[in-house]
């Protein structure tokens, strides 16, 4: 056997050293690595920093390659491909369950909707130090580059999004302890014979050089691939018609584009916006007989960036005319030149001018309504079915409209949360838009999903008046009728208080449904004095929490119950602003909001009739809905919002917008939320589009709630008028800030933004979070998180 993979002592000691599997694996049962992911595992995620100190005394491994050319340091330009690939899946709150449920029944040769995969050449998997992620090892098929290979494991495993940036050729993998292995086949981590490693490490090494610019010739693979799983090299296999490794270029390197490199971009700043701003610093583009010195100036500059590595500056830098010969020799004497200790301030100010064009693009995509959202995801069946004969406008406003009807008929189904607390579906929907809009387009289709609802509470509400007949009859015996508990769920919303909770009571568990087309109706029981009450029963229903009123008279309802209440209303944007005038109680970030588009001057709306079939298909859905019931769990849904979620604190932290770190929560509860319901409706199989679903509907009613009312959560929050720019757009505090500033620094920044100079919080979010480091009493540091987060 010959070695396929290299394993080196820490990312920061030795350098990687060729071993066979035995060998990894022996180091993987060594007492030290158990250690250090126990203590891992017991910070749970809460010191970044503390984690990523930890995880650097790990033994490494490199999986894509299997020995390192030249000096032997653990360079993509050194690497010898190991035919392998690694895909990192990440943010898994059961690593375990995940494996047996998408993984497993892939390495027996079926996904897991059944359709026979022939075999996936899946070799090791195991769960990551963090106790939060899985690591799989496997086969690259012949003509497959690293990202297309992890691209169809995720497939295989029903992912939309993985740790994409485990793609080039010297990524390293921290060593976990042999107790977090899931599964191991050690036949396929090493190559059988010296013939298979020439033909798989010539064939990718071809590959890896080539697939960018060139189609590479097919090459014979044997009838019976290595280790007898499909997709392998067999031992007949031949080499390519040269029988040598790929050519190289005069410069001795290979011909290869700055993204091969993992140059595209540095700190998630595309090259060529820095490399244009450099540009007009020093000029502009160079006329003829200007272009060698011009571009001998520009990699004196660009390569503090590169590495000092003259094939990254020519791979990212354009020629300007000039041949590959004169640009790399070019290079090559500019970037030995003198050097200074820092960054200079020439390349800064590049860097700085790109970094603020990207973060403008970048709030305005994360923060503002951005009208990409109207482009909806792929829908399940019964929403794509009442949305085809609406506008196109319309429809988004639609499925938000659908979600708390929908999820009264799955009244009877749990799950859980990301914090393993029990919900159920509760939604409380708004759909807003001046007079004369056409907001009563939800009638119809909410009327459809509501067929089985409204069956029940006629047979509900004939009990209700036959018992009250019988009071009626007798009322002045002792034999008293016995009390049906009859409980019609569709009830409107001016139903009283001590109805609303005789309800609830009587409701056994499944929620009610409130419905109003005129949001004002409630703001007048405002004025009639119970809307405190009805507002606390409506914050409350989101949770599923108890509410409750004792009275001594038997005239009164007393009760004590959990409020299982949907509500969704309808209303222009006055009435909505006066019903929510309160961003501080909590009513706002609990409900789903919809905004029509504004028909000023345009024709009337046309909404189709649905289809004699159309509406039987909606009916039926329906009705399998409501005898839906039990426990669901899909790890998917919380994957993709805890991703959202994450994305949305970075933001929050470093635009210090409390509006955004609130509003962001609840958000993210209600996405999941309609993640789980499109997944009950999928049957309970996880696609692709049940994950798109589930972060579209999260971002969707972020944005509408900052939209609605982000200035005023940040009037609230910081007592004070926010800066004259569009609603919800904040500048990053951290991002405007230089590598190294002070206390100083930051508060005249956020004066100069209209903000509170009080930092002490701001400095210890940041500091908690690994954004930055203190270097003195005054003075603080960006760390390389912040540094990506600022421009993410």
């Amino acid at each position: 056997m010959f070695p396929r993979i290299c394993i080196q002592d820490n990312i920061l000691a030795g350098k990687p050293r060729p071993a066979l599997w035995a060998d990894i694996e022996e180091v993987m049962k060594l007492p030290s690595v158990q250690d250090i992911c126990d203590q891992i595992k017991l910070l749970d995620g809460k010191d970044p920093d503390e984690m990523a100190r930890l995880k650097r005394h790990l033994p490494i491994i490199t999986p894509h390659t299997c020995r390192f050319r030249g000096d032997g340091s653990r360079k993509s330009s050194n690497a010898v491909p190991s035919g392998l690939v690694m895909l990192d899946i990440d943010h898994i709150d059961d690593p375990r369950e995940f494996f047996s449920r998408w993984i497993f029944p892939v390495i027996n040769k079926s996904a897991p909707s059944g359709e026979d995969l022939g075999g996936a050449s899946i070799y090791f998997v195991a769960v990551t130090p963090s106790g939060h992620g899985i690591r799989v090892i496997a086969e690259r098929e012949p003509e497959e580059s690293i990202p297309a290979a992890q691209k169809r494991l995720a497939e295989l495993f029903a992912l939309s999004e993985f740790d994409a940036v485990t793609k080039d050729l010297a990524r390293a993998s921290y060593i976990m302890p042999w107790s977090y292995v899931l599964y191991c086949e050690p036949s396929g981590l090493n190559f059988n014979t010296s013939e298979q490693e020439a033909v798989i490490t010539t064939h990718f090494a071809q590959l890896e050089t080539q697939s960018h610019t060139t189609t590479l010739p097919q090459q014979k693979v044997s009838e019976t691939p290595a280790n007898g799983r499909n997709g392998g090299f067999g031992l007949g296999s031949e080499l390519p018609a040269n029988g040598s490794v790929p050519a190289v270029s005069s410069a001795g390197q290979n011909e290869t584009s700055g993204e091969d490199l993992g140059v595209a971009s540095f700190r998630d700043i595309p090259y060529a916006a820095i490399i244009a701003n450099l540009e007009n610093l020093l000029g502009g583009t160079p006329s003829i007989g200007e272009r060698n010195q011009f571009y001998f100036t520009l990699v004196r500059y660009i390569r503090y960036i590169c590495d000092f590595n003259p094939d990254k500056c020519v791979a990212v830098l354009p020629d300007y005319g000039l041949s590959i010969g004169e640009r790399h020799a070019t290079a090559v004497s500019s970037v030995n030149r003198p050097r200074k200790g820092e960054i200079p301030d020439l390349l800064n100010r590049a860097i700085t001018a790109a970094q603020q064009s990207n973060s403008e693009e970048s709030n305005s995509s994360l923060i503002t309504h951005s009208s990409s959202l109207n482009n909806l995801p792929p829908l399940p069946r019964v929403l794509e079915l009442i949305c085809r004969r609406l506008p196109e406008p319309f429809q988004p406003a639609m499925v938000i409209a659908a979600l708390p009807i929908l999820g009264a008929l799955a009244t009877r189904v749990r799950f859980q949360y990301l914090d393993k607390q029990e919900h159920s579906f509760s939604f409380m929907s708004c759909i807003t838009a001046p007079a004369a809009t056409g907001k009563s387009f939800i009638r119809k289709p909410v009327n459809l999903l509501l067929t089985p609802i409204d069956r029940q509470d006629e047979i509900e509400r004939k009990h209700e008046e036959e018992y009250k007949e019988a009071l009626r009859a007798a009322k002045n015996s002792k034999m008293q009728p016995a009390n049906p508990r009859a409980c019609p769920r569709n009830n409107g919303i001016n139903v009283s208080i001590a109805k609303l909770l005789q309800l609830l009571a009587y409701s056994d568990g499944k929620h009610l449904i409130g419905i109003g087309e005129e949001i004002d109706t409630l703001v007048k029981s405002e004025r009639a004095g119970v809307w405190s009450q009805k507002s606390d029963i409506y914050r409350l229903g989101f949770d599923n929490a108890k509410y409750g009123q004792n009275y001594m008279s038997d005239n009164s309802f007393s009760a004590n119950v959990p409020v299982y209440y949907n509500l969704l209303l309808t209303g222009t944007p006055g009435g909505m602003y006066r019903f929510f005038k309160d961003v501080e109680d909590g009513l706002v970030t609990r409900f789903c909001f919809a905004q029509l588009p504004d028909m000023f001057g345009s024709d009337i709306p046309a909404f189709e009739n649905y289809t004699e079939a159309e509406e039987r298909e909606i009916i039926d859905i329906a009705e399998t809905l409501d005898k839906a019931q039990g426990n669901i769990n899909c790890a998917h849904v919380g994957i993709r919002i805890r991703r959202w979620l994450n994305d949305k604190r970075e933001i929050a932290i470093r635009e210090d917008s409390r509006a955004v770190d609130t509003l962001r929560k609840r958000a993210a509860v209600i996405g999941y939320r309609a993640g789980m319901l499109a997944y009950l409706l999928n049957e309970c199989v996880y696609e692709k589009a049940v994950g798109e679903f589930t972060t579209w509907v999260a971002e969707y009613v972020f944005q509408n709630q900052m939209n609605l009312f982000g200035n005023k959560f940040e009037e609230v929050a910081q007592s004070q008028i926010l800066m004259n720019e569009r609603k919800s757009c904040v500048v990053s505090l951290l991002q405007a800030l230089p590598e190294q500033f002070t206390r100083s620094e930051l508060m005249a920044l956020r004066a100069r933004n209209g903000q509170s100079t009080r930092v002490d919080m701001v400095i210890s979010r940041w500091r908690n979070s690994g954004f930055i480091t203190q270097i003195d009493k005054n003075t603080y540091k960006k760390t390389t998180k912040a540094n990506k987060a600022c421009i993410k």
